[in-house]
């Protein structure tokens, strides 16, 4: 995608000239999913990640904003918390013969009579892998008393402490999908709302909530065009071909539902004054005065 971006500047340029098209004029809007979304919220929150960032933002796009727990969010993350301890904990046991390896192999290598044979780079290789075994084995001993963390940081409640203090995206657009389970897009709107556009208490932008079909992953959709149009088979599953591929038009019209509501958002954000061509009269064809 940036290399397609990069070479559709690139013609542009060539083709309207410097004075009316520079790509670092261009609005950065960002757009986040998921968990992404809180990461965007984040990154505009704190100044270190602001500077970091290095182009600061016209406006964003929040899609299925999440700022759950990571329990809630991602269910699976408790097994594999305990599967990593036990994990640790298997290393951890053998560590002690793993140190003593190692111990002797260092010692073998001073053994000069037996200098030939371990000089070699295979020989070396092989110490380096034994002496590799050995320390991760001790950093896991020194760790299976940790406890491995179950929750995100930044938590939700500060997330959204952060975004009331010092977030600076005035202009929004925040996607909430009708058949999203984890979708926490109101209380963002409700803290957008208060800092931005609230007649009170906002200090001005945009923010536009849109409420379309879609799931929570619909954003994450692959490409189904082959499997709507029946050039997929579905081998031992005949009797559900029709229903597969109903339900893959259905989902493409979900998801050119998102694009388009996504794309109008951009469009009308690149109207806004000051991100107008630096030269309008040759963008429409004119070239000087009496030009027709």
């Amino acid at each position: 995608a940036a290399f397609k971006f990069k070479t559709a500047c690139d013609l542009l340029k060539v083709d309207l000239g410097d004075d009316v098209f520079d790509a670092d004029s261009l609005p950065t809007i960002g757009l986040g999913h998921s968990l992404g979304c809180k990461v965007q919220v984040l990154l505009n929150s704190v100044k270190d990640a602001r500077d970091a960032a290095g182009r600061p933002r016209a406006a964003n796009v929040h899609m299925a904003f999440n700022n759950f727990g990571a329990k809630q969010s991602i269910p699976i993350l408790t097994e594999l918390g305990n599967l990593q301890q036990n994990f640790q904990k298997g290393i951890a046991e053998v560590a002690p013969v793993l140190d003593g390896i190692s111990s002797f192999t260092k010692e073998i290598r001073k053994n000069a009579e037996l200098k030939d044979m371990l000089g070699t780079p295979q020989a070396a290789k092989a110490f380096e892998f034994i002496d590799m075994l050995s320390n991760t084995a001790k950093a896991a001993a020194a760790n299976t008393q940790g406890e491995f963390s179950e929750e995100f940081s930044p938590s939700p409640e500060d997330t959204l402490r952060l975004l009331d203090l010092d977030y600076d995206v005035s202009r929004n657009l925040v996607i909430k999908f009708t058949e999203d389970t984890i979708d926490q897009s109101i209380p963002l709107c409700e803290a957008l709302r208060t800092k931005f556009t609230d007649k009170d208490t906002g200090s001005g932008g945009r923010l536009d909530l849109k409420r379309l079909p879609g799931s929570h992953i619909t954003p994450n959709t692959p490409d189904l065009d082959d499997l709507a149009a029946g050039r997929v088979p579905v081998e031992g599953m005949e009797g559900f071909e029709s229903q597969s591929r109903d339900k893959a038009k259905e989902v493409i019209q979900q998801v050119e539902g998102l694009a388009e509501v996504v794309g109008e958002f951009i469009r009308e954000e690149a109207l806004v004054e000051g991100f107008q061509p630096r030269n309008r009269k040759r963008m429409s064809g004119a070239t000087g005065p009496g030009s027709s």
